[in-house]
């Protein structure tokens, strides 16, 4: 079933000026108390993952919602066309998604996700396991940083430690190489997560399956089963990725 969008429409003295404005893009968002399933409003809802290998793609674009830095690319990443198609602004250039393109998106939930899923879906093939770390670095622009070690995870953890406590956030995954059923975690490197907070003691991470649930570990469990994490540094405008 064709899904209900959002569309701007705009009030035209001629055809001419119609024509002129079809392919203009246009604000977004105007304050709405809809249903984020139908409606564009700069911010992320519940995703839901559904059966195609995205999870890559699902938890980075999640993670946008954990950190004000995020939260503010959110809220200016999407124009509408006057087509009824969505420009999407990432930082390492433009990409046009159609409304037959969003419809085609495997993920429910939240429409500013399925939109920002079907650009990057254009853009590099999130259904083919890419990995959260290039997937910020084709939404955000930054390169690539990438560290190992013991000294590294230490300086990431506590980072991400200090940016959770000021309140700024963080925008980062990770997955695990040894699972916790307990827990919903998934080994072998197999599932990709966004993590929400790290504490000194604690860390909240979330299956992209259901964005809605949280994930509680004790940080020393975090630190021993993940095998890779990244985050985005806005700071050094780097994306660090950290492999065990």
């Amino acid at each position: 079933m064709k899904k209900i969008k959002m569309k701007v429409i705009t009030s035209c003295l001629s055809l001419g000026l119609i024509a002129g404005t079809l392919f203009t893009p246009v604000s977004a968002f105007a304050k709405t108390t809809g249903d984020p399933a139908t409606q564009l409003d700069g911010r992320l809802s519940t995703i839901y993952q559904g059966d195609a290998n995205d999870c890559g793609a699902v938890s980075a674009i999640q993670a946008l919602d954990n950190s004000k830095f995020g939260k503010k690319f959110l809220s200016k990443v999407i124009s509408v066309n006057g087509d009824g198609s969505y420009t999407l602004n990432f930082g390492s250039g433009k990409q046009v998604v159609s409304e037959t393109d969003e419809d085609n998106a495997y993920i429910s939930g939240d429409l500013d996700a399925r939109v920002i899923e079907a650009g990057l879906q254009n853009a590099m093939n999130v259904y083919n396991g890419c990995f959260a770390c290039d997937v910020f670095t084709k939404m955000i622009g930054f390169d690539q940083q990438v560290v190992n070690g013991a000294t590294a995870r230490t300086n990431i953890m506590n980072t991400m430690t200090s940016k959770c406590k000021s309140g700024a956030g963080i925008i980062a995954a990770c997955d695990f190489s040894i699972a916790d059923s307990s827990k919903g975690i998934i080994g072998d490197g197999g599932h990709s997560y966004s993590i929400k907070s790290v504490t000194e003691d604690t860390v909240v991470v979330i299956n992209p399956w259901d964005t809605s649930k949280y994930i509680n570990m004790s940080r020393s469990q975090f630190e021993s089963s993940i095998r890779y994490m990244t985050y985005v540094d806005e700071a050094t405008k780097k994306v660090v990725v950290f492999w065990s």
